[in-house]
């Protein structure tokens, strides 16, 4: 069994125009039972004031700012900077529960074979609603996993639940920079060749912060990049091409909510039904559309998209 008692951990935290969460996520790190030995937060050229909240923290966390050049980027820069033989990454706008890091370093203790650990998580929603528990309750097969990630993220949360060791991040060349769905990419290179540990407990807390999506069409044009970017895999795992549809079944699905949580009906009802046609056993489509058939859909409105001189990274 490989003792972690004396594991250098190090925790980064990208944060862009994140000053108003930044020091609740900090703090989340140094309320943890078994503590962090540093903390990096990577200040991805932001236009509010995370430089001032950073130096009010003093020397509890080491301080870098970039250009702005996204999360993953600065996650990366992070990463290189660090001490760590295990490093793990938390979201500006996230939260760790008080005794991550013990949960996650006694279950690797536990499996000296695993290269890194990812936990389950509460989801919070925007409209003040309860908390959403995210979990992967399939086959923990890595072959399966890998398959399911390049249809969906089946890991949600992976960027503030990750704990992982040094050599393996290094040997999959990190967070993909310049790329969305930068959780899914990393998984399914780890998962060709590292093994994974997932622990039920929610042990994170996603919060809808300044970092998360509000522009549908570059949310979509992200995800079919992603499968674009993946296309040789797609067709090594599946000649015939039903893993691929299911993937663009997914985006249309993702896509015709993400419009309809933006208020905008006819756009949302148009990709719905492309993902319907694709996939008819996915539920979401059906049920919205039948709903607005019978007249009894009812669709809220995000609050608009911050102006670009408050706008975070999506």
């Amino acid at each position: 069994m490989r003792d972690l008692s004396r594991a250098y951990i190090s925790v980064i935290i990208p944060s862009y125009n994140s000053a108003a969460v930044l020091p609740e996520a900090v703090e989340s790190v140094l309320a943890q039972t078994v503590p962090a030995d540093e903390i990096i937060v990577v200040d991805d050229g932001s236009m509010d004031n995370t430089a001032e909240v950073c130096r009010r923290l003093g020397t509890r966390l080491r301080y870098r700012r970039q250009a702005n050049a996204g999360a993953s980027t600065a996650r990366n820069a992070g990463a290189a900077m660090s001490r760590g033989d295990w490093l793990a990454f938390l979201d500006a706008d996230d939260l760790w529960e008080p005794n991550k890091l013990e949960l996650q370093l006694a279950a690797l203790q536990q499996h000296p074979d695993a290269d890194f650990a990812v936990t389950a998580a509460w989801a919070e929603s925007s409209d003040g609603g309860p908390p959403q528990y995210m979990y992967w309750e399939g086959s923990l097969d890595p072959h399966r996993m890998r398959r399911e990630l390049l249809v969906r993220n089946i890991l949600t949360g992976i960027c503030s639940s990750l704990i992982i060791r040094r050599e393996a991040f290094e040997a999959v060349g990190g967070f993909a920079g310049g790329r969305a769905c930068e959780d899914r990419r990393l998984a399914v290179a780890l998962l060709e060749c590292h093994r994974a540990i997932l622990l039920a407990q929610p042990l994170i807390r996603l919060r809808p912060g300044p970092a998360h999506w509000t522009d549908p069409r570059r949310h979509r044009a992200e995800m079919l990049r992603f499968i674009n970017d993946h296309a040789a895999l797609y067709e090594q795992l599946d000649p015939l091409g039903h893993l691929r549809r299911r993937a663009m079944a997914r985006v249309h699905e993702r896509t015709g909510m993400h419009y309809l949580e933006n208020g905008d009906r006819r756009t949302a009802a148009k990709y719905l039904v492309r993902a319907a046609l694709l996939q008819p056993t996915l539920a979401n489509p059906w049920r919205v559309l039948i709903n607005a058939a019978l007249g009894r859909l009812r669709s809220q409105r995000r609050p608009p998209a911050p102006s670009p001189a408050s706008a975070a990274y999506h």
